[in-house]
């Protein structure tokens, strides 16, 4: 074996695991207010990216209730070097942010769907 090519199958043994181990995000954000999503770019609010430099994906929802604004925002991102260090959410339910470590697992904006039927019910019925 030439000296060429054992530099050339070191180098593939380097970058194939790396390019294998890249984990996929959805990226994007986007804010509903009253109900109603704000306008976005044609395509969605969210797309599709593998984050080389990332072991986990991100998702944040905060939501404002303000001066009668009753709008939240969703960001969904690669995971930032030294914010993710497990899967789970942290946060009160206004303010949540969510490192999740497989591929496209940032599509859910924290609200979990029991939790989210049960306060539909209760509204409806403790209506003033």
């Amino acid at each position: 074996m030439t000296q060429i090519s054992a530099i050339r199958l070191a180098v593939f043994f380097v970058l194939v695991p790396t390019t294998l181990a890249a984990i996929q995000c959805w990226v994007g954000q986007e804010t509903v207010s009253n109900g109603r999503r704000l306008p976005t770019e044609i395509g969605g609010p969210y797309q599709s990216v593998q984050c080389n430099d990332a072991d986990f994906c991100f998702n944040s929802y905060v939501r404002r209730h303000k001066k009668g604004d009753d709008s939240y925002t969703i960001t969904k991102s690669c995971g930032e070097v030294g914010k993710c260090f497990e899967d789970g959410c942290i946060g009160p339910g206004d303010e949540k942010n969510c490192c999740c470590s497989d591929n496209m697992c940032n599509s859910s904006n924290g609200l979990i769907y029991p939790t989210a039927g049960i306060l539909i019910i209760l509204s409806l019925v403790f209506r003033p």
